[in-house]
């Protein structure tokens, strides 16, 4: 079992309730230099361009650079008409793992695809309700909302997988989730479920895996928001939106939004968060484990973003190593966190969970040459 700590300063409250941003301006769709498409060309909202969905309807009125992946591409802005216009579909039937996985394909949910595709040999399924980030809730919000889609879809991959027993874990911290999953549960006698330590890194495969006595070579682990993504796609629904928390010790009140996808960053934070930039950082996805913001004119959301912290600048100084030794005891991988900053190595051990920085009273930024990515957004 794994060595998994509890952060302590972890002050910031963060609301369960779930606010709206369903109505940007506009929307930024990342494009190929090859890609189709007209100026003044009328979209509808579940129009596909490459991977990425169309999340409202009106007209390409322009291109633009943005910034993807730490990379520079082009997009195409899309005016919204506010008009939600849609072709329909019917519920579809799915009954076995090529089935789904072709589904999956079909909406660009290349991320579960995966998941599911690499993992050769499934006899056990869980499903994670543990949010990956200290200061993100997108995963606990997702069961609490819609617990009934989420065990519903449940049963229907235990079908696909021909598996008696499946598993839902969450924090035994996590009431809420808890009190509704377990008031609809008898109706689904193959799922149980399983509280776990509310300590950071047990979201983890390898971690989880571990406190369940599960090997991981047989054992498939998705998140609610993966299943509630296949209930979209089983439903016909369009996967247009995303569960984004927005937290940090700079602002009042953290708030939990529901987002359109391909909207810009800065709208969002102009929406819901009144900040100075020259005063405050912006992280994506966690304050430890997350990446800085340099610039939030090109950022756009996309599915992978779960998080933004805000945070005031702190100003700390690098300071020489006091050889204290802390970054090798918090290590969950047993990296020699001093061995390889000092010699500028890398180790492919590492998964980038950021308690190196976090311990460390020198402020050095080990985590940046132990990961090998030195780069801000």
């Amino acid at each position: 079992m794994y060595n998994l700590i509890k952060l302590e300063d972890n002050n910031i409250n963060i609301s369960n309730k779930i606010v709206d941003f369903k109505s940007p301006k506009n929307i930024y769709i990342p494009i190929l230099i090859n890609s189709t498409f007209k100026l003044n060309e009328y979209v509808y909202k579940n129009t596909y361009f490459g991977n990425y969905i169309a999340s409202i309807s009106g007209y390409i009125k322009d291109i633009k650079k943005i910034k993807l992946n730490n990379k520079q591409v082009s997009s195409i802005i899309i005016d919204n008409d506010y008009k939600e216009n849609i072709k329909k579909k019917n519920k579809l039937k799915i009954n076995n793992k090529e089935e789904l996985l072709k589904l999956l394909d079909n909406y660009r949910l290349l991320d579960i695809y995966n998941k599911i595709n690499n993992q050769s040999i499934i006899n056990n399924l869980v499903i994670s309700s543990i949010d990956e980030e200290e200061y993100s809730i997108k995963e606990f919000i997702t069961l609490s909302n819609y617990y009934s889609e989420i065990l519903e879809t449940i049963d229907n991959l235990c079908n696909i997988f021909n598996i008696d027993k499946s598993i839902l874990a969450t924090k035994n911290t996590d009431f809420n989730s808890i009190k509704n999953v377990k008031s609809v549960l008898g109706t689904y006698p193959n799922i149980d479920v399983i509280l776990v330590p509310d300590k950071y890194l047990i979201s983890y495969k390898p971690f989880l895996c571990s406190y369940l006595n599960k090997e991981e070579n047989d054992t498939l682990i998705l998140s609610t928001t993966d299943i509630y993504n296949i209930y979209k796609c089983l439903n016909n629904k369009i996967i247009d939106d995303n569960i984004i928390t927005i937290s940090g010790n700079a602002i009042k009140k953290s708030i939990v939004v529901n987002t359109r996808l391909y909207v810009s960053l800065k709208e969002l934070l102009d929406e819901f968060v009144k900040y100075n930039i020259n005063e405050y950082e912006i992280y994506l996805n966690g304050y430890i484990s997350g990446k800085k913001v340099n610039n939030i004119d090109d950022i756009i959301i996309t599915r992978d973003i779960n998080s933004i912290v805000i945070n005031k600048k702190e100003n700390l100084l690098e300071t020489s190593c006091i050889n204290c030794g802390a970054c090798m005891k918090v290590c969950p991988k047993n990296i020699n966190v001093k061995r390889c900053y000092f010699n500028k190595l890398t180790n492919n051990n590492c998964i980038s969970c950021g308690l190196c920085n976090y311990v460390c009273p020198a402020h050095l930024k080990l985590r940046e040459i132990v990961e090998g990515n030195n780069e801000e957004i």
